[in-house]
């Protein structure tokens, strides 16, 4: 079913209060500048302990507020009445899955996680290469608690010896660096495997709803190659290593991954047009939903955030026929845009300077 409710206080422009969430497709209707994106932010909050707009929790806080705090009670299949909930004061985030306090957002993956299409997804096309290493590490995250903890080791372990490179304790170097090898190699078997079975669901998927008739793929590029084995990227480091005193950081391992879309034997991200991108960056986010749900057999919470709007209809109607099924589906619309609103099941709201209004 997904959110019942869920109340705030202190969050952005929203007023305090509580909203009524009982329904599967909820529909949020503003201008720009209402609080729309801001209360999908609230969902994405409770689901993953972080916001999908900044790194910062403060900037969470309303101006004229000290600090912040949201509260949500959902239903699902596995859990058919649960609580979330997070606050910030004082500097400090506490999470709480039914009241108790958690120590690692990891633990939230396994409640209601949230998929949000955002307008900044265009950058999964076109912008640069962290922003696709973002979106497939997302993506292996949401089903797979063990590899947060793999790329929290090899993060840890880059920062440890890129201090040694800066700092210029070679002597430690090759202990660091066959570590890091190991690591690495970790997280690269991970993303080449998920490369082949996301893979088939976005080819697929593109291809159907964009009408081309080529195949876009999607392309792993490792910044070690070919590498399989420690020895081998213990080779690699060395070869490069005075190249990496000489600028005091790691120039090779998975954070300079690549992840490419090829049709045609040629990059399509760069001959692309526009719309072509933003289409890409939309299926993107549905293949994620679907592999969630075909890896898990379980159903995400969907977060459209005015995505709609530069589809022409009969794209619109292909894409909204491709969501996977979800636990609910909140979507936000301009005024007068057309929202395709079907069903008893179903809620809609006036969002107005931060205040909802139901219809």
């Amino acid at each position: 079913m997904g959110f019942q409710s869920i109340r705030f206080h202190g969050f952005r422009n929203l007023e305090d209060g509580e909203v009524n969430l009982g329904a599967h497709d909820i529909y949020i209707i503003g201008e720009n500048g209402q609080g729309k994106t801001n209360f999908l932010e609230v969902l994405y909050l409770l689901s993953y302990g972080s916001s999908f707009r900044t790194r910062i929790d403060r900037d969470l806080v309303a101006w004229d507020s000290d600090a912040m705090a949201v509260h949500g009670r959902f239903n699902t299949s596995e859990e058919p009445e649960g609580s979330l909930s997070v606050s910030y004061q004082d500097g400090i985030k506490t999470i709480k899955i039914h009241g108790k306090a958690v120590n690692d957002r990891k633990e939230l993956l396994r409640r209601i996680p949230a998929i949000v299409f955002a307008h900044e997804d265009f950058l999964f096309a076109g912008g640069p290469p962290e922003r696709r290493r973002w979106f497939m590490d997302q993506t292996l995250s949401l089903h797979d608690p063990l590899y947060v903890d793999q790329m929290r080791r090899f993060k840890k372990l880059l920062k440890e010896r890129n201090y040694l490179l800066k700092s210029r304790k070679t002597d430690l170097l090759d202990h660091y660096s066959e570590q890091l090898a190991f690591a690495g190699l970790a997280v690269s078997e991970r993303r080449e495997s998920l490369t082949r079975e996301f893979g088939r669901i976005f080819t697929g998927l593109y291809k159907d709803v964009s009408g081309l008739d080529t195949d876009i793929n999607l392309v792993y590029r490792p910044s070690w190659g070919d590498a399989r084995s420690t020895s081998e990227v213990m080779q690699i480091l060395k070869e490069k290593r005075e190249v990496d005193l000489a600028l005091s950081t790691t120039g090779s391992g998975p954070h300079r991954d690549r992840f490419q879309f090829i049709g045609n034997g040629r990059d399509f991200a760069k001959s692309a047009s526009t719309g072509q991108q933003r289409l890409l960056s939309l299926v993107l986010r549905v293949a994620q939903a679907r592999f969630y749900s075909e890896t898990t057999g379980r159903k995400p919470l969907l977060l459209l955030d005015d995505v709609l709007l530069e589809l022409d209809p009969g794209r619109r109607r292909l894409f909204r026929d491709r969501l996977p099924e979800a636990e609910q589906i909140i979507y936000t619309f301009l005024p007068g845009e057309e929202t395709g609103r079907k069903g008893e099941d179903s809620l809609t709201y006036e969002m107005l300077n931060g205040v909802l209004h139901e219809r």
